[in-house]
């Protein structure tokens, strides 16, 4: 299946599993530095969908929100979950994604930017986001294998190097914060094999404008049975790939 876009910054209803992932560096006015995180995942049950009642479980969305706080020596975090229900749980179908869970968002707006509200009963934050580069298709043109059997993919792209401004409020003290971050976008049908016991991931952005994601797939032994890595120039471009492996 050939990404296009804008179509596929949506939703795709269709697929089992879905999520968009931001995950970034924050600094504040007095040089401290936060991790944030923000995730809203769509699931599509198998459930309900001959039911013509509004309240059937056909789709769920859950939502995560993070912040690490050096001085608290914790993340500050905090979760949703609602069946999809327009307009208070829903991320939107074709074009750029619309993704809220009652006060949370997740939007792309007319001009490609993003921004994102979300909180806590410590927390919350409110970020824009923005990029100069296309999406950076991940595997094979967007179809990205987490092991040798095909079945077992995701379709991937990301958006490194998005530049940040927004506020920032730990226990109820508002900061102006600035800084770099990476969103990920993937849809599957699939869950992986029973072979596969876990999977770790890193995104990086480097202070020359490149960008760097490796990932690998361990089996129960804990060894890496599959991996894969891929370097985006500054420039953008194709970059390079390691080859996966067993």
């Amino acid at each position: 299946r050939t990404l296009e876009f804008p179509r596929d910054f949506g939703a795709h209803p269709d697929y089992r599993t879905e999520w968009w992932y931001i995950t970034g560096w924050l600094e504040d006015d007095a040089g401290t530095a936060h991790g944030f995180q923000v995730t809203f995942f769509r699931v599509r049950t198998l459930r309900g969908e001959h039911n013509p009642s509004l309240f059937a479980p056909r789709q769920l969305i859950l939502a995560h929100a993070a912040v690490s706080d050096p001085q608290l020596g914790r993340l500050r975090h905090a979760e949703r979950v609602a069946r999809a229900l327009p307009p208070l749980a829903e991320v939107s179908s074709g074009g750029h994604v619309a993704a809220r869970l009652g006060d949370w968002s997740l939007l792309q707006h007319a001009d490609g930017h993003y921004s994102t509200n979300a909180g806590g009963e410590d927390f919350s934050f409110a970020l824009d986001f923005t990029t100069t580069a296309p999406p950076v298709l991940r595997g094979d043109t967007g179809f990205s294998q987490k092991t040798a059997d095909p079945r077992n993919a995701s379709h991937y792209y990301s958006r490194p190097q998005l530049a940040v401004q927004g506020t920032l409020t730990l226990a109820g003290a508002p900061r102006t914060v600035h800084g770099v971050a990476w969103l990920d976008h993937e849809w599957s049908s699939e869950i992986l094999p029973p072979e596969a016991r876990g999977w770790d991931w890193v995104g990086l952005n480097l202070d020359d404008g490149s960008s760097l994601m490796a990932f690998q797939m361990r089996d129960h032994a804990g060894r890496a049975w599959w991996a894969t890595a891929h370097l985006v120039p500054p420039e953008g471009g194709a970059g390079t790939r390691s080859a996966p492996h067993e």
